[in-house]
């Protein structure tokens, strides 16, 4: 399969760099307004941030390592819904895990920032986490490399997870830790709802 069997993994890595890249090298105003401060989400009814904070990203690698996880994992897990549900289909499936795995991310950040005037967060992370907890259902033994440490994708989820609780509590690093958590649960639970079979195909792994 080529590319082209993949439209919406495409698009969406070319909307985040050209608005990422927008907003980084133009008027530093725009990556102001429209990143997510959960506050002003509240307080000012600033919702659209929910949405377009997940196109801006803080720097270049931010940016890189974002587009190469929706890139490696999207690009295989659209193909394999287009193949199974007919192209568009599985395209059409694809966007809305993103976009339910973004939203979930991007409101439980809020939920648990708001009171924070101070607190900002952008980035696709939560989408992105969505998508690769997603194709963790269709291929949980698979080998995934993280740092060039190979591991099955079921331990890395396993490890996801406990280590973005751990940061949340711990406030570790300038790391948005809760879209990551709300991001991965949302693709893992959209998916088993809105995709049939999945549930018997995350199953069949490990009978």
């Amino acid at each position: 399969m080529s590319l082209t069997d993949s439209p919406v993994t495409i698009t969406l890595i070319f909307a985040n760099v050209a608005i990422s890249l927008w907003a980084l090298y133009s008027n530093p105003i725009y990556f102001v307004k429209f990143a997510e401060w959960p506050h002003q989400v509240v307080y000012n009814k600033s919702i659209y941030q929910v949405i377009t904070s997940a196109f801006l990203h803080a720097n270049l690698p931010h940016l890189f390592f974002n587009m190469l996880a929706l890139f490696s994992f999207g690009i295989t897990l659209e193909q394999f819904w287009n193949a199974q549900f007919g192209f568009m289909n599985g395209s059409l499936i694809f966007l809305i895990i993103y976009f339910v795995s973004l939203l979930v991310g991007s409101v439980f950040t809020v939920l648990l920032h708001y009171k924070d005037p101070n607190y900002v967060a952008v980035g696709a992370s939560g989408a992105v986490s969505g998508v690769v907890f997603s194709y963790i259902i269709y291929s949980p033994t698979s080998t995934i490399f993280v740092l060039f440490f190979p591991m099955p994708a079921w331990l890395f989820a396993v490890l996801w997870i406990a280590f973005s609780i751990y940061g949340m509590k711990s406030k570790l690093g300038n790391i948005g830790h809760e879209a990551h958590l709300g991001g991965a649960a949302a693709g893992f639970l959209s998916t088993l709802f809105f995709v049939p079979g999945a549930m018997q195909i995350f199953l069949s792994h490990f009978s």
